[in-house]
């Protein structure tokens, strides 16, 4: 149904959009002028029963605020200008001159919406990560105090080994343990209780809005305070090292290198983990004119293969040179480096939802977890080298591209856990649909994107495994061979691929449409693309050992008096 607009400062018929709507029909909700109320009744569901009266008796299943200015009024029409609810004599006076208006009840259905999202999203998302958080914190606490515990009984049964004449300095160090032991659990403990009253002012929100959304009432769902994007940014957690204690060979002349304890150590993650919007809440966003180039730092490689990124402002690296993987800030430091088993370059890397890291090792045929610095083996093969690895929406699943021992046939599949849940190497016609799947990405739409190094190529599948489209570049863009190198999707389910030969980023939409090159004037041959927590591209030069971080969306204009009418009676 079209909305009416606004002409000469008064509503306008539906029917004619030009005269004044002094009618209305309470069976369909549409505004009528005199001479439309016949071809309405006549023309629009003939069985249907209209009930046709003056606009001013029209049926509204609402509360209506009454006008300050005219107390015998009700405000029945909305002011965009002023962001506020009129009555029909303020929308005829001067001071709405020229003014652009709605029916109320359209803006205080749409605002009751966004406020039954709102909460919808804090009860099934915000709530539950609390929660989430909590059960980590308390399990953090419990297992502190046991580590502390644990130190503190060897400290004790080697205190009743040694000689009396260090029974005093067994002493201070227990002193020195327990008061590093309440620090740390005083820090702990003040975060948990800090997430409680977060978490409860949350709760308190939720029934709020939900009361105010079952009172009908329109002023008291339009004046409700509501803060966009509030509570979505869950605080971060101290991470603290245990101390360690060492008894050493008794030697009175060194009693401090005799009891070794190692403080315990406090840190802080760079940011809390920021929960994504409900698409339905989240604000669109759409590309920018022209791409910008927000930072850049130099990494370790000098043929930079793979980047990953981690929240906004760090990264991990991969080169073709070494048998590491590093984790780098933006302003170039060196955070962390991993040795991979084997020596060979990791073909490719991915970061799970607890911030994990895993990655192809092709020297052991296997796909390992980095943990506290160390790697793990989580699945293995025989005869297929992994060569391209992604996270994907689902919790714990992960999408694996493979290649042949004899280089000749490839194949993506889907893990959850460690179990291969699904095999895509085929089409309809049992032609390969890859042979080298340098690189994996999941969409929006659970579209699976694969780069076919071999082809090479951008292959793109269904979420069961069948053909959709091929992209091979654009003509438009492209003055050399298209040779793709990299590979990201975004929240808008556009899939960005590197060009190598054309130094540049082909955006391609869900359905295999280009949309438009990026970033050529400032990019190097591009190899390596990762987009951060705010939807900015990290893309690694080759050659440069480079990473530029690019900004290209930005919100788009206009907000939400705009959106279409949805009943929420």
């Amino acid at each position: 149904m079209a909305h009416s607009g606004l002409t000469h400062n008064y509503l306008t018929c539906e029917l004619c959009e030009s005269d004044a709507a002094l009618m209305h029909c309470n069976s369909c909700h549409v505004k009528l002028c005199s001479d439309c109320v016949g071809k309405h009744v006549t023309t629009h569901n003939k069985s249907k029963h209209h009930e046709v009266a003056g606009f001013k008796y029209r049926n509204c299943d609402v509360t209506l605020p009454a006008c300050q200015n005219h107390p015998c009024q009700k405000c029945d029409i909305f002011c965009n200008d002023c962001d506020e609810p009129v009555c029909s004599k303020c929308m005829a006076s001067s001071d709405h001159k020229q003014h652009q208006f709605d029916d109320v009840t359209k803006i205080y259905i749409s605002r009751r919406l966004l406020l039954l999202q709102e909460a919808s999203y804090f009860e099934t998302t915000v709530i539950p990560q609390y929660d989430k958080m909590e059960s980590l914190l308390d399990m953090k606490i419990s297992k502190l105090s046991q580590d502390y515990s644990s130190v503190l009984n060897k400290m004790v049964s080697e205190e009743e080994a040694l000689h009396e004449t260090i029974r005093k300095l067994f002493h201070r160090k227990k002193e020195e343990t327990l008061i590093m032991r309440e620090r740390d659990l005083k820090v702990l403990h003040e975060q948990r209780n800090g997430l409680a009253c977060s978490k409860s002012n949350v709760q308190t929100l939720v029934s709020k809005y939900k009361t105010v959304c079952g009172s009908n009432d329109v002023e008291e769902v339009l004046t409700c305070p509501f803060e966009k994007d509030q509570y979505r940014r869950i605080p971060p957690i101290a991470e603290i090292t245990s101390p360690t204690f060492t008894p050493t060979d008794v030697d009175e002349k060194f009693f401090e290198q005799f009891v070794n304890l190692t403080p315990s150590v406090q840190t802080l993650k760079s940011r809390g983990q920021r929960l994504v919007s409900a698409p339905s809440i989240g604000e669109k966003k759409e590309l920018l004119q022209e791409a910008e180039l927000v930072g850049s730092f130099h990494g370790v490689y000098e043929e930079l293969r793979r980047v990953r990124c981690i929240g906004n402002e760090q990264a991990w690296l991969s080169g073709s040179a070494h048998g590491t993987l590093t984790r780098m800030n933006m302003s170039g430091q060196v955070l962390e480096t991993v040795t991979v088993t084997h020596g060979y370059a990791p073909k490719d890397m991915a970061i799970m939802a607890d911030q994990q890291l895993i990655y192809c090792d092709v020297g052991n045929l296997s796909i390992n977890a980095v943990k506290n610095g160390n790697s793990k083996v989580i699945s293995r093969f025989n005869k297929w080298l992994p060569t391209s690895i992604c996270t994907t929406s689902k919790a714990g699943s992960l999408l694996v591209g493979m290649i042949s021992k004899d280089q000749r046939s490839g194949r993506v599949v889907r893990y959850v856990g460690s179990k291969a849940k699904q095999k895509m190497q085929f089409d309809e016609k049992h032609q390969d649909l890859f042979k080298k799947p340098s690189s994996v990405a999941e969409n929006i739409n659970e579209n699976v994107c694969v780069i076919d190094s071999s082809a090479p190529c951008l292959v793109v599948l269904g979420r069961s495994g069948l053909f959709r489209f091929r992209y091979n570049g654009s003509e438009r863009t492209r003055t050399y061979s298209f040779y793709p190198s990299g590979l990201a999707t975004d929240s808008m389910g556009q899939i960005i691929v590197g060009d190598r030969m054309n130094t540049c980023l082909d955006i391609v939409d869900k359905d295999g449409q280009f949309v438009r090159s990026l970033a050529g004037s400032i990019l190097n041959i591009p190899s390596a693309i990762s987009i951060d927590d705010e939807e900015n591209l990290w893309v690694g030069e080759f050659h440069t050992g480079q990473v530029k971080i690019i900004k290209y969306l930005q919100v788009s204009e206009g907000n939400d008096h705009s959106q279409d009418d949805q009943s929420v009676f």
